[in-house]
């Protein structure tokens, strides 16, 4: 097994709360199935050694399990004779849990593609890195959203949902919309909040008929204040992401 990174992997972000990777069966499976479509081979993940792994990055990274929680990002590389599985500490949170975070940052949406741009690998993570610079330096917005065409796809590796009314929308991943844990958990916690969810595109030239944008990550739900011009509330977004723990 390798512990160092690969210039080619997939990967996935964790959350971890008290030592312990939540909802690690799920992101497994996620990685399982991203390496698969990208390398052509089912991985056998053992989620033993994959927790040991995550431990180990945790005291790396010197992480106080007992008070707040933490993202950890695991990374699957092909090998010679196996996958290769590394585990690093990403960022200490500042709760314990899913968070709403305090702040609203701008989006820029790009009409891009990238290669297996609806899986979590090597290339999302440059990508995102580059259009969140581009986003920053020329409109003074804190995150890029991909889109293809009028469709919205995701903001950087993180899903995205739109709110009008009681009524949650996410595209499809049939689209090309980002996988994720936390794209299950928000849209179970829109069910117990009784809101209607539909899994329909969300149309850039509809943004301003949106009452809330917001993305959902590993640390939790961040609200976004404006995109493209569209500006946006945040009220229903908050108890979404009290209603994921």
């Amino acid at each position: 097994m390798m512990n160092t990174p690969a210039s080619h992997f997939v990967y996935q972000r964790l959350h971890v709360l008290g030592g312990r990777a939540l909802h690690l069966a799920e992101h497994l499976r996620i990685a399982a199935r991203a390496f698969e479509h990208v390398y052509g081979v089912r991985p056998a993940l053992d989620s033993g050694a994959v927790a040991a792994r995550i431990s180990d990055a945790l005291r790396g990274g010197h992480h106080a399990t007992s008070r707040t929680g933490a993202t950890v990002i695991l990374r699957l590389a092909p090998d010679d004779e196996a996958t290769g599985i590394s585990a690093a500490f990403e960022r200490q949170l500042m709760e314990a849990g899913y968070y709403m975070s305090a702040l609203r940052p701008k989006a820029r949406s790009y009409d891009y593609s990238i290669p297996f741009g609806g899986f979590p690998t090597n290339f999302q993570l440059d990508a995102q890195a580059m259009f969140d610079t581009l986003a920053f330096r020329g409109h003074g917005a804190g995150r890029s959203v991909r889109r293809r065409g009028d469709v919205l796809l995701s903001c950087g590796d993180a899903p995205l949902f739109a709110i009008r009314g009681r009524v949650l929308f996410t595209t499809p991943l049939t689209e090309g919309a980002m996988d994720g844990v936390e794209r299950g958990t928000v849209i179970a916690a829109a069910d117990r909040a009784r809101l209607t969810v539909r899994e329909e595109p969300i149309l850039h030239t509809e943004l301003k008929s949106c009452d809330e944008l917001f993305l959902a990550d590993a640390a939790g739900i961040t609200s976004i204040s404006e995109c493209d011009g569209a500006h946006f509330m945040s009220l229903i977004a908050p108890r979404l992401a009290d209603a994921m723990n």
